[in-house]
């Protein structure tokens, strides 16, 4: 391998090869290869059932399919890993010409049919013995079962009447021979009442029925544990997605064997339907279901600059090494994550500037990373340099993120940069807590144009008020970098002396101070 890692046919090959998504990658091991953990999973490897959060791309399928390989791997459990967008009813789950009750049926006993197609996999397995296979079956005949309804009935009332005509002609030979004919009608008359029945078929699921069969299948099978992992579940449409939760509540948590992990968009999950009195339809979260894990929480580089740098460069390496022939790296010189960023860019610093650029979602970083890569390589450069992230991320913002936004959510968020960058010349803003399910602000947030920094910040001035912490993408003010109009982000200043910077400048370390860009309702409108 050369000096240069970036004119080497091989490691350029590899780049290119680096799949941000994991649903990408068919090699199993190589999914194990590149995984790096954050501390999420030793929470997520338990038989509690849990929702995972976070945005597109921070890694929730990977996690997930890495805890399936894990169950996987035990001797008396199961897992079974479900895309919500590759069910067989995703047609009925769009078509709002259908029933509300016949999407939600078609759905979930599309996630029932798996669950069943799993255990059969199990339970004829050439390396068993055949046990279960009668539960099994018995357990598909329930999940299939139909009821049989009257959709309509025609009754009518009928009155027939038949006529004849008869006729008779004989000759008789005696002593006085004769000859003789008859003529004459005959009437007859029926009365009755016709039924027309129209007949329809309707899918129909008895949750004590599936919770009891799916016990007696697991325990004729010898499962102790069976782990029902659900990916994308904000590819169902919110009006069909409580409903789903409430399926599931029935039917599968009240087995103790089945455990249900959930992977969703925090702000596009509607997991409850809430009712004044009663219970409410779908999970109760912290009740029915845990929903404290957010793998946001474990990228946000202004918490923990410098294990989030280490995450992201062990992150790099894994993926790099995962495209390249078993030890080509090794060989070449390059044994660690830290070589390798020795090798790839200028300074440390080229490094943590591309971290940032990544805002914390894994398929952004290795985007840019990809980018600035190739960006470097043409222009001849020998390794990465801070030029060349910055144009990268310009770019990934232009292309990958900017470009999908509506007319309104473009205007507002130019209304927040002006405000906020133009104004106040920083990155972060605050807003209360109340406001945080704003339309606009969860929208900008799941396209990762804003990025949440802390929760629940309090202003000691104002105790009973609680606030959220957000920054600005890297995108918006990526041209604005080392020139004099570049935003401040951590300056502190004391404010009790310095009038002219109350208004302007707000210090993440000092947070007492953030209280001075708060952002108001009206500028999301």
């Amino acid at each position: 391998m050369p000096e240069s890692l970036l004119s080497d046919r091989h490691f350029g090959n590899a780049i290119s090869n680096i799949k941000p998504r994991s649903e990408r990658q068919r090699d199993v091991a190589a999914l194990q290869r590149t995984y790096v953990e954050t501390g999420v999973f030793p929470q997520l490897n338990n038989t509690n059932n849990q929702i995972l959060y976070g945005r597109r791309g921070t890694g929730k399928s990977h996690v997930l399919r890495i805890l399936d390989l894990e169950v996987a791997s035990r001797g008396n459990a199961a897992s079974l890993y479900i895309d919500i967008r590759t069910i067989g009813s995703a047609h009925l789950m769009t078509d709002d010409s259908q029933p509300l009750v016949v999407r939600c049926v078609g759905v979930f006993k599309d996630i029932l049919a798996l669950i069943q197609s799993e255990l059969l996999d199990i339970a004829t397995d050439p390396d068993r013995d055949g046990s279960g296979m009668e539960e099994v079956s018995e357990l598909a005949d329930v999940i299939q079962a139909r009821t049989v309804g009257v959709a309509s009935a025609e009754f009518e009332d009928t009155t027939q009447d038949k006529v004849g005509a008869t006729s008779k002609f004989g000759a008789k030979v005696s002593e006085r021979p004769e000859l003789s004919a008859e003529s004459g009608r005959t009437a007859e008359r029926t009365t009755g009442q016709r039924v027309r029945f129209t007949e329809v078929y309707r899918e129909t699921v008895v949750f004590a029925e599936i919770a009891t069969f799916l016990n007696k299948a697991l325990t004729a099978l010898g499962i102790e544990e069976l782990f029902i992992l659900i990916d994308e579940w904000t590819a169902i449409p919110p009006d069909v997605q409580p409903y789903i939760a409430e399926f599931l509540k029935r039917a599968l948590f009240p087995s103790n064997r089945v455990v249900v992990k959930i992977a969703s968009l925090e702000y596009r999950s509607n997991f409850t339907i809430g009712v004044e009195r009663g219970n409410p339809t779908g999970f109760e979260l912290g009740s029915d279901i845990s929903a404290n894990l957010d793998l946001d929480d474990y990228y946000v580089y202004d918490r923990n600059p410098d294990n989030v740098v280490e995450i992201f460069l062990e992150l790099l390496f894994k993926h790099v090494e995962a495209e390249l022939p078993a030890g080509m790296l090794h060989d070449n010189g390059v044994d660690s994550p830290v070589n390798l960023r020795v090798r790839l860019f200028t300074e440390r610093e080229t490094f943590v500037e591309l971290v940032r650029a990544g805002e914390g979602v894994v398929r952004d970083f290795l985007g840019i990373f990809s980018q600035a890569f190739f960006r470097a390589q043409r222009s001849g450069r020998l390794k990465i340099d801070r030029s060349s992230v910055e144009e990268a991320a310009r770019d990934w913002y232009e292309t990958d993120k900017s470009t999908t936004l509506s007319p309104d959510l473009r205007k507002a968020l130019d209304t927040i940069v002006t405000d906020v960058i133009g104004t106040r010349q920083t990155t972060m803003f605050m807003l209360a807590r109340e406001h945080s399910d704003n339309p606009v602000i969860q929208s900008l947030f799941d396209q990762r144009l804003i990025h949440l920094i802390s929760r629940g910040y309090s202003d000691k001035e104002n105790p009973g008020l609680r606030y959220n912490i957000y920054s600005l993408d890297y995108g918006t003010y990526v041209d604005l970098k080392r020139t004099r109009a570049e935003p401040d982000r951590f300056e502190i200043f004391d404010e009790d002396t310095d009038d002219d910077a109350k208004d302007r400048v707000v210090p993440f370390a000092d947070k007492r101070s953030i209280r001075r860009v708060i952002l108001t309702p009206t500028a999301l409108t």
